[in-house]
Order: C-alpha cells, then structure tokens, then sequence
C-alpha cells in the first residue's frame, strides 16, 4: 500500500530526547489521514526510558474527566533508544494563570487515579522496581541542577557586590537547605502517585473547553501535592507577584475542594510547597534569571520576589 508521509522536526529540550517528529500519514485511495508524534529518547546503560514505562503502564490513567491525554499508538525499545509514537493533539495553548482552578481538579483526579493503580501494581516484583527506578528520591534526579538551588549562591553573592539591594541575601537563602531537607524526609513518607512535573503553556492545550495534557518527559513516581508544586513554581518565574498570587489562591483553593477526604489535607498542601521551593528557588536564583531581569529592566521585580521567598521562611 503507497501512503503520503509527510514528516517535520518539533523543538524539544527535554533531557536525552534524540527528537521529536510529527508525521501526516495520508493514504490516497481514501484521503483518510493520521497524525502521529514519534519521539526517541537515548538509552543511559540500555534502560527503558521513564516516559517509555509509564506509556506502558495501560489503563493507569483511564477514567479521567478533567484531563484529556493523547493515545499511545505504541513503544519500540531498541538496544540504544526508546520510541515512542503517540497521536498529535492540535489546539490553543492556555494562558496558565487563568486555568489554576481546571488544573488543580486535573492533577488532584491524576493523584487518585494514578495512586490507586501504583497500589495495586506494585504488588508484583517487577513493577516495584519500575516504580522503585522512576521514585522522584531516586540520586539520579535529586542530582540535577534544577533541585539543587545553593548551586547558584555564588553568583548571588555576587549580584549582592554589585547591587546594593541584594546585599546579604545570599546568607539569608541558605537557610532554606535544612527546611528543604525536613520537608523532602516528610514527603518520603506520603502517599506515591504518578507526577507530570512539567506543567507549562507548550505542554497544554485548550479543545472545546477541555485541558488535553501532553509530554511526560519529566514523568516521575512522584508524592500527592508534587504537580501543584511544580505548576506554582513555574507560574512564579513567568509572572508578576498580582497575577502569581491570585493564580495560587485559585488553585488551593480548587486542589484542596477537589482532595475531598481522599488523601490528607495537610501532607498534601506540605508537599505542595516543598515542590514550589524547589522550583521557585532554583529558577529565580539562576545566573540566566538575573541576567534576564537585568536585560527586561525588571530589577526591582526580582527583588520584589526574593522577599516573598524569604518571608516563607519564617512561615515553616
């Protein structure tokens, strides 16, 4: 059978995907089309990639309401890479601050759903070590740049020469290192769940009112509370305190309502704000940030956000 494939490369900067290519497959004797989206995703010491097992996990998700998500059309592993072909979902990206409240019941039904088949499967030998290998306190994830914010100190240190404003600051954020720790020991004890952990306007898409929710590049066998961190910390870097804080309330307010008695309140909401640190911390203390603020003018902004981070210190 002759079919029409029309192929483009899409940007991906996820780490260890080789690429992302959309595929129109057209078959001319009845003008019937298919859009597909292959991934590869490079092997480290020949192991399935994390995205690659949770396509596999089937059914995990189904039943879900206020999450739309692509069907997997199928995964190829090979010795180097794993593939994974899904359907290509077309639609308008959100404005992230306006949909705090959809999200929040989108990721609370995630949890639950997800939590109940990690429950049930993890019973056998082989999915415990799948979750076991993909668990968010695994080193190879706590290691990376983006968990670990006293990386950039130095170069707040240095801000602090050249501005005034920023003076001592530095001194004041390591003290967030021992609350991170406590708060990263009391996670370890909650209630596992799959985590997108990537929750950003490229990744969403609107279609008749309905959130369609794509790449699981960052997929983790995360904590209740962790995809609310992870949403909070990124609309933190992207947008003025007004907007950031109304969003927040938003979305406490619609996560907690959603959670009903299903998991405990508190642990969750404590999850949450471990998250959104290290998030927040990470992506506002960076050298780019500075640089970026510096370039935009928007000093006084930054500065305005390094308050609110150290006020949560006296909060915990």
């Amino acid at each position: 059978m002759h079919l029409d494939i029309r192929t483009h490369d899409l940007a991906s900067n996820a780490s260890f995907v080789k690429y992302v290519r959309h595929h129109s497959v057209t078959d001319p004797s009845t003008g019937k089309s298919l859009e597909v989206v292959e991934k590869s995703i490079r092997k480290v010491a020949f192991l399935g990639s994390q995205e690659a097992r949770f396509h596999r996990a089937e059914g995990m998700l189904a039943g879900s309401t206020h999450f739309r998500h692509p069907a997997c059309l199928g995964v190829i592993e090979t010795p180097w890479e794993s593939l994974i072909f899904t359907a290509f979902v077309r639609g308008k990206p959100p404005r992230m601050h306006a949909i705090a409240k959809q999200l929040a019941q989108g990721i609370a039904e995630l949890e639950v759903l997800s939590h109940d088949y990690l429950e049930l499967e993890g019973r056998t030998a082989q999915q415990a070590l799948l979750q076991w290998s993909m668990d968010f306190f695994r080193p190879w994830f706590l290691l990376r740049p983006r968990f670990n914010f006293a990386r950039c100190l130095p170069q707040l240190e240095q801000l602090g020469r050249q501005d005034s404003r920023f003076a001592g600051l530095a001194q004041h954020f390591k003290a967030f290192t021992p609350v991170l720790r406590q708060l990263a020991a009391q996670a370890r004890r909650s209630p596992r769940c799959i985590s997108h952990m990537d929750y950003l306007r490229k990744n969403l898409f609107v279609i008749k009112g309905q959130l369609h929710l794509i790449d699981w590049s960052e997929v983790k066998v995360g904590r209740v509370g962790f995809d609310g961190g992870a949403y909070l910390g990124s609309l933190f870097r992207r947008k003025d305190m007004n907007v950031f804080l109304a969003a927040r309330n938003d979305f406490i307010e619609a996560y907690s309502a959603a959670l009903g008695e299903r998991f405990d309140r508190q642990q969750a909401l404590r999850n949450l704000h471990y998250v959104f640190l290290l998030t927040a911390l990470f992506h506002c203390l960076r050298p780019e940030t500075i640089e970026e603020y510096r370039q935009r003018d928007k000093m006084g902004l930054l500065q305005e956000k390094y308050a609110y981070l150290l006020e949560l210190l006296t909060k915990d």
